[in-house]
């Protein structure tokens, strides 16, 4: 079992919230929302506090007009991942998408992290789970805006792990809408709920899981079928 520490740590805080929040530990992976880091100031703090840390540590980094994943591991910037689909009010106001869909690699293996609406394109999740990693995070910027959406982004979140037979969980800040944290092993069980919650949150999460896969969704599928997929 794998201890993934979900911080939902207050907005624009970084300097405060991230050493408050390693202090919650220890734990295998800290996971932070996207856009938590803001600066290359913040940046150099997250370093530093990694070098102390055992644990690995996934944060989001707003990196001028791009979002991005970083993965910090003994003081350094060992992968990162940058967002890919924007939502249109991201668009708007002048993001840039990243140019490649796919993991990042860790100590623990490679992660999936599809950063905040991401998740909600099967197609985005499906690519990197094709790349057998042992754990989807999925980092998120502001919280729920009403319940609905709290309870319909859960689902979602549930039906990525069911449908890749893969260990999903993820945050947002705690910013004024509805934070969150949750988890859910790879058969869509239900390992962690927060609703409203600020802090840190720890999920013991079994990491071998995706790699079994019993049900085998990837070994039946029918590639030269789904190519309207892609038009």
């Amino acid at each position: 079992m794998a201890k993934i520490m979900l911080a939902v740590p207050n907005r624009m805080e970084a300097k405060t919230e991230m050493p408050r929040l390693l202090r919650e530990g220890p734990a295998d992976l800290y996971v932070f929302p996207e856009g938590f880091l803001r600066s290359g100031e913040e940046e150099a703090m997250a370093l530093a506090l990694s070098e102390k840390q055992e644990g690995t540590i996934l944060t989001g980094y707003r990196d001028g007009d791009t979002e991005k994943v970083l993965v910090l591991e003994s003081g350094r910037v060992v992968d990162a991942y940058t967002k890919c689909i924007l939502h249109r009010s991201e668009k708007k106001r002048g993001k840039r998408p990243g140019s490649k869909i796919g993991c990042v690699n860790t100590r623990l293996g490679k992660i999936a992290v599809p950063i905040c609406y991401e998740i909600h394109f099967p197609e985005v999740c499906r690519i990197m789970a094709l790349e057998n990693p042992v754990l989807m995070v999925n980092p998120i910027g502001t919280g729920m805006y009403h319940r609905q959406q709290y309870e319909q982004w859960r689902a979602i979140a549930r039906t990525r792990a069911i449908e890749n037979e893969l260990p999903v969980a993820g945050c947002c800040h705690f910013c004024g809408e509805i934070p969150l944290a949750f988890a859910f092993n790879s058969a869509g069980e239900e390992l962690l709920a927060v609703c409203g919650g600020h802090g840190g949150f720890v999920a013991d999460m079994d990491l071998t899981e995706g790699l079994k896969r019993p049900l085998g969704y990837f070994d039946d599928r029918v590639p030269r079928l789904f190519k309207t997929l892609s038009t």
